[in-house]
């Protein structure tokens, strides 16, 4: 028996294949590489301003002489901010429509108002912090109050100075911009819509805490 099988005719060799493992569907199907970095740079974003802001509510609520009556209120100008922020966002939105349709002079158009409207809304808030620096002079406790206004704002005026840099590129290559490309102008707008959200809970914030 073991001579008959051993020289035996062997049939053909198949090479051993392990079986592959089923493809894997994207958990987000149709986001690209770069929307996925937007969608985690802004929840990092949203972290720090909420760890911020509970900050501020604890330092607040825990300091008995958070303000005196001899220290001023929000300074108005905050309301101004928030109108050139909407008008900034409005903006955006219109050049990107425009860029969907090819309207490249259109796309340009709402950039400048971007821009100009996020440098007015930096030279708005210069103007608020020398108002609560003015007013503050000579108070005693003036302190935590001033301090964690400046913080706050401050915070947010760094990124819509940051948010100034997209907008400059964009503006500058608008022409290599179209309806079938223009991912760089909607992750800009995403990220000027998510400051004006940030924008408006800070507001909010320090209004109803003051």
């Amino acid at each position: 028996m073991l001579r008959e099988r051993s020289s035996g005719t062997l049939g053909p060799v198949t090479a051993y294949r392990p079986s592959e493992h089923p493809r894997r569907e994207p958990s987000m199907p149709g986001t690209s590489t770069a929307q996925l970095g937007m969608y985690i740079g802004l929840a990092s974003l949203s972290v720090l301003f909420l760890a911020s802001l509970i900050g501020y509510f604890v330092t607040r609520y825990q300091n008995d002489s958070w303000r005196t009556a001899d220290l001023p209120n929000l300074p108005s100008g905050l309301w101004a901010s928030s109108v050139v922020l909407v008008f900034l966002s409005i903006a955006l939105r219109y050049g990107e429509r425009r860029l969907l349709q090819n309207d490249r002079d259109g796309l340009r158009r709402g950039v400048t108002m971007a821009l100009g409207a996020g440098a007015l809304f930096l030279v708005l808030q210069a103007a608020n912090w020398r108002s609560v620096a003015a007013a503050s002079l000579g108070t005693s406790a003036q302190t935590l109050y001033a301090f964690t206004f400046y913080m706050l704002t401050a915070l947010h005026a760094l990124h819509v100075l940051g948010g100034i840099v997209p907008l400059s590129v964009i503006y500058a290559r608008a022409a290599d911009y179209s309806s079938s490309r223009h991912e760089m102008v909607r992750l800009t707008r995403q990220y000027w819509d998510f400051l004006l959200i940030v924008w408006v809970v800070l507001f909010a914030s320090l209004g109803l805490s003051s």
